[in-house]
């Protein structure tokens, strides 16, 4: 196995545009992974007073058209790191699954890639267990690519992380996803349009 880490780019791309003297954006926030790899998008929410705390994974094919997502609620003693490192580590486990050989990584915390990627990184008891379940996992593929992205690159695994804090138990899609995430999958495909403020 061999890991890559391509630090932040690509990057998703985006157009500056004035319109009645508004200022929007346009995102294209799909970025094709290399060599016919598929891509694994993770992300987690923390627990608040208000809710549980959630991980969630989207993975997608070449082109970017969807595979599989999942959304594990978490109990309120996970931190934000933590339940990072789980969606990274049911991620991983569900691109085995579908038997993927070559896989690129993306996430809006650099701080869980670096745990994962870095074997030489310092691990504090309560995150080592889960490192070495992801680092163990990612012997099975021949190629791994980590990618830092920024969080518009990673919305469709934000938006599974939130859905998670509201379920009690865990949601899981293959094939079709469902439609809130569907909507984020196409606008990163085709853009999507947003005021930007400065």
């Amino acid at each position: 196995m061999r890991t890559v880490l391509l630090g932040f780019e690509p990057r998703p791309r985006q157009h500056l545009y004035v319109h009645s003297s508004i200022q929007v954006l346009h995102t294209i926030a799909w970025t094709t992974p290399l060599e016919d790899a598929w891509k694994l998008n993770f992300a987690a929410c923390a627990p608040n007073e208000l809710r549980h705390g959630g991980a969630g994974y989207v993975l997608r094919e070449h082109h970017g058209i969807f595979k599989a997502a999942r959304a594990e609620p978490l109990s309120n003693d996970f931190s934000l790191l933590e339940a990072k490192l789980v969606a990274l580590e049911l991620g991983l486990h569900e691109a085995i699954v579908q038997g993927i050989d070559y896989l690129e990584v993306e996430g809006h915390s650099a701080n869980a890639i670096e745990l994962a990627f870095n074997e030489d990184a310092p691990l504090t008891p309560s995150i080592e267990f889960i490192v070495n379940k992801c680092r163990k996992l990612l012997q099975a593929f021949r190629l791994v690519k980590f990618h830092p992205v920024a969080e518009c690159a990673n919305r469709a695994a934000i938006k599974v992380a939130e859905m998670a804090t509201n379920e009690a138990e865990t949601q899981y899609w293959t094939m079709e996803p469902p439609a809130e995430v569907a909507t984020i999958l196409v606008e990163d495909m085709i853009g999507y349009w947003e005021v930007a403020y400065y």
